[in-house]
């Protein structure tokens, strides 16, 4: 459902669909495994794209549980290897969290959730004017 939102984005906004997305803070707290914010910058260069319009295609995205989306990468080939450009992949501090096993919590998950997006916030805000993107604004939806 996300794709739909896509063309919604300024030029001067990143947007990343976490906020509903909590299995992986869930799989964390059973393993006792600390969760590493990770952003790539420039990678939103790789390809370009075409999402279908219309309430067809809206239609069609809801029955099958995704809408269909186009994307090319060098020389236009669809499907293909990604245009080359700059990739920059940087690492926030691993977020600790506690071994809970199957007896997992929603107030655990929700806490160690919103921390892992307050931490992707400042790892974005952190290092976008190194490379080049400072005017950029960081959306979580």
């Amino acid at each position: 459902q996300e794709v739909m939102f896509m063309e919604e984005a300024d030029d001067n906004e990143v947007i990343l669909y976490l906020q509903k997305r909590k299995g992986f803070v869930k799989l964390a707290l059973e393993t006792g495994s600390p969760i590493v914010p990770v952003y790539c910058f420039g990678v939103a260069g790789s390809y370009g794209h075409w999402i279908p319009k219309g309430d067809f295609f809206n239609k069609l995205g809801r029955a099958i549980g995704f809408l269909p989306l186009i994307f090319w990468g060098r020389f236009g080939i669809p499907y293909g290897i990604p245009k080359p450009c700059q990739l920059t992949v940087v690492f926030g501090a691993p977020i600790d969290v506690p071994l809970e096993g199957e007896n997992v919590s929603k107030e655990s998950v929700d806490k160690y959730h919103c921390q892992y997006l307050t931490e992707m916030e400042a790892l974005f805000d952190r290092h976008k004017g190194d490379v080049g993107c400072g005017h950029m604004k960081l959306k979580i939806m």
